[in-house]
């Protein structure tokens, strides 16, 4: 008997068993994408006298990774779209795996950032399908939507778990165990997901990579966020980078309505809750990834914490965060996914506007526990309801695109914000991180402040609640359906071959040019 890869080692009679341990797996891989993100920051300095890395060159340990996980995300959920989301999905475990083992032994800086890179690469590959199973893997509207939830609330987490774990560790046993850890945890993973964790593939007619689309967004990406997250803004070569790259995306964005299969279809802008989600997750991304940067300098360098003692300021955030996104599934079908994302903005931004008040003075219990307790309940609200309103209720066929989709826009976001607050706290300290320059992180809480402002805002006027309407998914799980019939595009209105009755799904947008097949 010959082992494919792309079918579980074990297929257990209990199909319940297997849902639970590919939402178990999918979180997990989540947390960790996320939290290689953001023990990263935390360990940087100790990191850099580790690998004499000089000043100028450390942030490329963060825009490695950064540039290689969003310029990846979209062609990976496209492959999982074509070639099944449990494939792809291990590719990008075996991926991220040997690129934590190669890190943590590392040499020097070049071979860090290489397989920091690769390491993004693995990460891009994970998340996209990872929400396309967890999504497939549920028939109930209303059970997707709470393992979506618990899923959502996994990037939270792991971002805020990064923090306090890169801390932890650097205090102790040294940098390098954040990624011998990573690995020791994505080997466990991938163990899993190969007995377990079904197979989902979209009986389609043999559609081809957009191979031109996939170079125009890979080379966009890595132009664009390479200038935000370089920083140097006085050299000339910094603008002219930022606009080649916005160059190619515009370019990329007009090929997708000429392409034959375009990683993006245009009529996915038309989607009433689209480009509200898109825009949403961008902003809170960058609102998020803001206040991480602001709040660790004016711990550590206005005020003095130690790595540890700053890390540890987050953990009320992550616990907070874990409980508020594992309670969404249950919220939004009430209060609608528009409230849920309007009451998240205004929440972070509160958060942003508490920290205005600051003082050595006033300590953790007074102010910044209230605060993170605050900003812990918006994020996941944020993150959840926006998700949901993408990815949820969509046809799940496009579930692992729209998924990266979603999680592009936030990496995107997370540079920008980065950038931002660089910017305008150079701008006003003029170099001047210590007590005297409070004026410059006040600023940055002032930017960070607009930026979540306008998510409540986009929320507000371009967020809408679902309606019902009938959908046909166009997956089978492991064995595709034997009828002849070729599947078309769902946008041109044709039915799907499919094993079984139809699936009805809850759509999030009205689908005015979607013909539902009788």
């Amino acid at each position: 008997m010959v082992f494919d890869i792309r079918q579980p080692i074990i297929k257990t009679k209990n199909q319940r068993t297997a849902t639970i341990i590919t939402l178990i797996t999918t979180c997990f891989a989540s947390a960790l994408d996320i939290l290689n993100l953001s023990a990263a920051n935390i360990a940087l300095p100790s990191i850099a006298d580790d690998l004499d890395i000089v000043t100028s060159t450390t942030p490329w340990l963060i825009a490695a990774y950064a540039i290689s996980f969003a310029a990846f995300l979209l062609p990976a959920g496209k492959f999982g779209d074509l070639y099944g989301y449990r494939l792809i999905y291990l590719v990008g475990i075996l991926l991220f795996l040997a690129a934590s083992v190669v890190c943590g032994i590392s040499p020097n800086q070049y071979v860090l950032f290489v397989f920091r890179a690769i390491q993004g690469l693995g990460a891009a590959c994970t998340i996209p399908n990872a929400i396309a199973l967890v999504a497939n893997s549920y028939e109930d509207e209303r059970e997707r939507r709470i393992a979506l939830s618990v899923f959502g609330g996994s990037g939270p987490v792991g971002l805020t778990l990064g923090l306090v774990l890169g801390g932890a560790l650097t205090s102790t046993i040294g940098w390098r165990w954040i990624y011998f850890i990573s690995a020791i945890a994505s080997f466990i993973m991938l163990i899993l997901a190969v007995l377990y964790v079904p197979n989902f593939t979209h009986e389609g007619s043999a559609e081809k990579v957009d191979m031109v689309g996939f170079f125009l967004v890979i080379s966009g990406f890595t132009l664009l966020i390479y200038a935000l997250s370089d920083g140097r803004w006085h050299l000339a070569r910094g603008p002219v980078i930022l606009v080649v790259g916005v160059i190619l995306i515009a370019i990329f964005m007009a090929w997708q309505t000429k392409s034959t299969f375009p990683l993006i279809r245009p009529i996915w802008w038309h989607r009433q809750n689209f480009a509200g989600a898109f825009t949403v997750s961008f902003l809170r991304y960058a609102a998020f990834s803001g206040y991480i940067y602001i709040t660790s300098l004016l711990f550590q360098d206005a005020y003095g914490l130690s790595p540890l003692q700053s890390a540890l300021y987050y953990l009320p955030m992550g616990i907070v965060a874990f409980c508020v996104a594992n309670c969404m599934g249950y919220l939004t079908p009430y209060v609608g996914v528009r409230i849920v994302m309007v009451i998240g903005s205004l929440l972070a931004l509160s958060a942003n506007v508490g920290l205005l008040y600051y003082s050595s003075d006033l300590g953790f219990w007074k102010l910044i526990f209230p605060m993170h307790i605050i900003m812990g309940l918006g994020l996941p609200m944020l993150y959840v309801a926006g998700q949901n309103a993408m990815v949820a209720t969509a046809p799940q066929s496009e579930t692992g695109t729209l998924g990266a989709v979603y999680n592009a826009s936030g990496q995107l976001g997370s540079a920008v914000g980065t950038a931002i607050m660089t910017a305008v706290i150079n701008g006003v300290n003029n170099g001047v991180t210590d007590i005297t320059g409070l004026a410059g992180y006040h600023a940055a809480f002032y930017a960070n402040i607009c930026l979540l402002s306008l998510s409540a805002l986009t929320s507000a006027i371009f967020i809408r609640n679902e309606r019902k309407a009938k959908e046909i998914s166009g997956l089978t799980q492991d064995p595709p359906c034997s009828s002849e019939k070729s599947v078309k595009d769902l946008e041109k209105g044709t039915s799907i071959c499919q094993e079984g009755p139809a699936e009805e799904i809850d759509i999030s947008s009205t689908h005015p040019d979607i013909v539902i097949a009788p």
